[in-house]
């Protein structure tokens, strides 16, 4: 009775089963951390680009409904219909405040800032008509131009 053997695995097969349980393991995990990095790069990219998108969108809508745009110490004051919504633009990032009831801050780098009017530079509290800088995007410069037309009825309010 002593000499009778028990099916049952050995050592060494426990051990080998142990190290390719590891090995799938270190694999699926290494897996997990690259693709959820490479998603989390992507996210990260999108959103910069929605930042971007959506403050060009704001100022390029807000550069069409202002009455009159006006230069102030820190950016501009674009005077609408139902009130004043000022742009603060700054190295790293521009600010707007809508009727001093809303501020939205975008991240963006902002370089070369122009505030013209009628192609000469706009001085403070003087009128402008356009509004020009370069923001980068993944190390990738990019120039926006906003203008604003005015009527001669703007001009003499």
């Amino acid at each position: 009775m002593l000499n009778k053997k028990l099916p049952a695995f050995t050592l060494m097969e426990v051990t080998i089963a142990m190290l390719i349980a590891a090995i799938a393991i270190a694999i699926t995990f290494t897996a997990y951390r690259i693709i959820s990095g490479s998603y989390l790069n992507f996210t990260r990219k999108q959103d910069r680009i929605a930042t971007f998108i959506t403050a060009d969108k704001l100022l390029k809508q807000d550069f069409l409904k202002a009455r009159k745009i006006v230069k102030v110490p820190d950016g501009l004051a674009l005077e609408m219909e139902g009130g004043v919504v000022n742009y603060n633009f700054n190295n790293a990032y521009l600010l707007r405040d809508q009727f001093s009831l809303r501020t939205d801050t975008f991240k963006l780098k902002i370089d070369k800032l122009n505030f013209l009017f009628e192609n000469e530079a706009a001085v403070e509290g003087s009128p402008v008509d356009q509004c020009s800088f370069e923001t980068e995007i993944d190390k990738q410069a990019i120039s926006l131009y906003y203008q604003k037309t005015y009527s001669a009825k703007d001009l003499f309010q």
